[in-house]
């Protein structure tokens, strides 16, 4: 909503909303105060303040409500002044509603801060044109005659809004809603992958079919990396590996010779 300030921004005149003959002359409200008759009003009313619509209907709602205004103005008993300040105050309330399509809040909001600041006499700020009394009869005429059909005002002068949407599929996967137990799981057995075959033994090279696991010698590449005392100290290494390799070896062949001629 609109805040007082922002309101008063609106209308530089000494920081008062300038609404005092902003849209009545003292002689225009003395024209509508001398028509008797109801055509005679219109035509006044159509002559000073609905020229700018265009529309047939909305120039005949507009009407409409500033008879009904003029027509509280004088149960009121409203003089020239509060009558030119009360025309202005639904004028530029209903034109600023139109103009920037407000709600039914902000409207309300911008009504209400315009009228107290014609209630309180002081200068700058506000001018006191309205009585207390004078300002819950307004707000009472407002709510009853205005804001209560906002949705037909604001549908008559305002441009039709057409929304266009566009419904997407969401790719995003969810979670089932429940799980089963476990009872009813079904067993799966462990799929293993294939052990890879043992390349064929070349010449030099003991299987394990002979009893002696042996790394063979280091790849060409390595070799030509390493340098010779390392080379030295690795074949030795291995040496000892395959001689306590063969040595177990026979330890436990002739264990299994001697459980043998025992049974």
């Amino acid at each position: 909503a609109e805040s007082f300030q922002s309101c008063l921004a609106r209308h530089p005149y000494m920081g008062v909303p300038a609404l005092l003959w902003a849209e009545l002359t003292a002689e225009q409200v003395e024209r509508l105060e001398a028509a008797a008759t109801r055509e005679e009003v219109r035509g006044v009313l159509a002559e000073l303040c609905t020229s700018e619509a265009k529309h047939p209907q909305r120039r005949e709602i507009l009407l409409e409500l500033y008879f009904n205004l003029l027509h509280f103005s004088r149960q009121r008993r409203f003089g020239t002044e509060k009558t030119s300040v009360l025309f202005a105050l639904f004028k530029q309330t209903h034109e600023e509603m139109v103009d920037l399509f407000l709600t039914a809040q902000q409207t309300w909001a911008f009504f209400k801060a315009l009228l107290l600041a014609h209630a309180v006499q002081r200068p700058p700020y506000s001018v006191g044109v309205f009585s207390l009394e004078d300002v819950k009869a307004v707000a009472d005429y407002a709510l009853d005659h205005y804001f209560r059909h906002f949705g037909l005002f604001r549908y008559a002068f305002t441009m039709k809004h057409q929304k266009n949407l566009t419904l997407a599929t969401s790719t995003v996967e969810l979670p089932p809603a429940f799980f089963a137990p476990l009872s009813e799981g079904v067993p799966v057995e462990d799929e293993r992958e294939p052990e890879p075959e043992a390349p064929p033994a070349t010449e030099g090279e003991t299987t394990p079919s002979d009893g002696v696991a042996s790394a063979g010698p280091a790849p060409f590449e390595l070799q030509a990396d390493l340098p010779p005392e390392v080379l030295e100290a690795v074949k030795a290494q291995l040496s000892r590996l395959e001689s306590q390799h063969t040595a177990r070896t026979q330890k436990l062949e002739a264990h299994l010779a001697r459980l043998e001629a025992a049974a």
